[in-house]
């Protein structure tokens, strides 16, 4: 599992490592039922405080994303079937919020999210 961490981002390290792990499963990197590094190891491996994984691996099992079992973590087999009402407002928000910008900014919504598709086919594994 390859993460990226941007240590001089704004952004919260716990929350990246939870993007990158989300990324992982959508570009199919990462299979329903396979173990994750374990808290330790990850932090070790990043360079980070083993507290901050935990963080983010809580986070994720709060989503249905990853459960967790005896030996550690792993990702869930299936979505789950219904998205709680909660993290539905959560993720609207998240996407005014990224409208909003792109308003201020003066960019054209459409066309950032053909640059982010066009990204992420291109990260996609090839058969």
């Amino acid at each position: 599992m390859m993460i990226e961490i941007d240590f001089d981002s704004e952004v919260p390290i716990y929350t990246q490592l939870v993007c990158q792990i989300k990324k992982g499963i959508a570009l199919g990197s990462l299979a329903p039922g396979e173990p994750l590094p374990s808290v330790r190891n990850l932090a070790s491996d990043i360079g980070i405080n083993l507290h901050t994984v935990n963080k983010a691996y809580k986070q994720l099992v709060g989503e249905g994303v990853v459960i967790q079992v005896k030996k550690g973590y792993e990702i869930a087999k299936k979505t789950p079937p219904d998205i709680s009402e909660a993290y539905l407002k959560v993720m609207m928000q998240q996407i005014d919020n990224l409208v909003v910008d792109a308003m201020v900014f003066d960019l054209d919504i459409l066309d950032l999210l053909k640059k982010s598709k066009t990204k992420l086919e291109g990260e996609m594994p090839r058969d």
